[in-house]
């Protein structure tokens, strides 16, 4: 019939198909988005390229990326930009579900990985997999049998996420996010012994996180204040929370206002990941890289309501004596103690946190937004939008948020 969508639907099926520039526009498309693109996700990956010298004569090779690339695949297309700058492939593998009823989209996302194969700097093996995040958790899945089970290890896996990956409770037997990024951290610090980065972007607003899940956050917090006195001085001199729900090392969740709320989800995201991978060996450090985040919803009681994570993962070194007494000095001496480690990268989520920078803010500035949208428009066009259009919408938009930003300092 022809309402039934053919699933075996390929790539030789779309080469011939009829472009029409499109001219719906998502959240995501705003000039905004692109500004983190390009100042957090490519910015680190490049210097994540230089780091690791794959861009070099004899140690050449794709990076390894992961991502939920929609279907526009818009963070591929722009990670390209750089990459090919660099002369460096990019191998990507994305996870995104769409409807076997949405053929619109379905073709448009392989038109999208036709075009982007069809690049200099993108390696011809690929692939966007139909599965949720979620079920990386579950071995007979399509994601865990092709991102995880299949693969090797991975150079940025970014997490772009449209609500919030805490909603579900701690535990639940659901599939959730907790355990598909559990699964997935846990994946690259038992096998990967390159430096590597993870990005996330998630809702941190009260009505998109899970009370259980915010008060383990607090718990978590409480118990380090217990421990050590030098965070918890900076955690009061960042003023991450309302003075009045501090009462001496607890914190009062019925007195915190938005802002303090949202800072304590976030320090609560960073130590997550830290103890994903420093509490089990072998060890990694996940030093928070700078944080940017902006408002979503006009009637937010937050500046920043969706925040965009990043982490530059080592893996420690460990220290290792000859028990037989044979060999003299051991094994990696002078490496730092996890523990320490974990110190020192706790301070660093603190300062990170109260540092955000607010891209809301940042683009009321006219030629910051003008720079961000003539990039975005570009990557839009890539993507096959009507530019003209998209223009006229990232502006009206824009004023929007203008409109707000003047509200909210009134």
């Amino acid at each position: 019939m022809d309402d039934d969508l053919d699933v075996d639907l390929g790539y030789e099926d779309v080469e011939h198909a009829k472009v029409v520039l499109k001219k719906k526009f998502l959240p995501w498309h705003k000039p905004r988005k692109q500004y983190i693109r390009i100042n957090q996700w490519n910015y680190f990956a490049s210097s994540l390229v230089k780091a690791l010298g794959i861009n070099e004569e004899g140690k050449a090779r794709s990076l390894e990326y992961l991502s939920l690339p929609g279907a526009d695949l818009l963070d591929v297309r722009s990670l390209h930009s750089v990459c090919s700058e660099m002369g460096v492939k990019i191998k990507f593998k994305g996870l995104n579900y769409i409807p076997p009823e949405d053929r619109e989209s379905m073709t448009d996302q392989l038109i999208s990985i036709n075009e982007l194969r069809g690049l200099q700097y993108i390696d011809a093996a690929s692939d966007v997999y139909p599965d949720h995040l979620e079920q990386l958790a579950n071995k007979k899945s399509i994601a865990y049998q092709q991102i995880i089970s299949q693969a090797s290890t991975y150079d940025v896996i970014n997490i772009d996420l449209c609500g919030s990956f805490l909603e579900a409770p701690p535990q639940d037997r659901q599939p959730n996010y907790y355990k598909a990024l559990f699964e997935l951290l846990r994946y690259q610090a038992d096998r990967r012994t390159e430096d590597w980065l993870f990005f996330i972007t998630t809702r941190t607003n009260k009505d998109m996180v899970h009370l259980e899940t915010f008060k383990r956050f607090v718990d978590v917090m409480e118990g380090i204040f217990g421990s050590d006195n030098v965070i918890y001085q900076k955690f009061v001199d960042l003023g991450l929370v309302n003075q009045s729900a501090l009462e001496g090392k607890k914190i009062v969740v019925d007195k915190i206002d938005g802002l303090s709320y949202s800072n304590l989800v976030s320090a609560g995201i960073g130590k997550w990941v830290l103890n994903a991978l420093t509490d089990h060996m072998p060890a990694h450090n996940s030093k928070m890289l700078k944080t940017y985040g902006y408002n979503v919803h006009s009637n937010s009681d937050v500046p920043c309501d969706m925040v965009s994570f990043g982490f530059w993962c080592k893996r420690l070194p460990v220290k290792a004596v000859d028990t037989f007494g044979l060999a003299a000095g051991g094994i990696n001496q002078q490496a730092r103690d996890v523990s320490d480690v974990v110190r020192v990268s706790r301070g660093v989520i603190l300062s990170s946190v109260s540092a955000m920078a607010n891209v809301d803010d940042i683009l009321n500035d006219a030629d910051e937004f003008s720079n961000a949208l003539r990039a975005s428009s570009e990557l839009m066009r890539s993507a096959r939008y009507d530019v003209e259009e998209y223009e006229a919408w990232a502006r009206a938009e824009h004023e929007k948020t203008k409109i707000r930003i003047i509200s909210d300092s009134a």
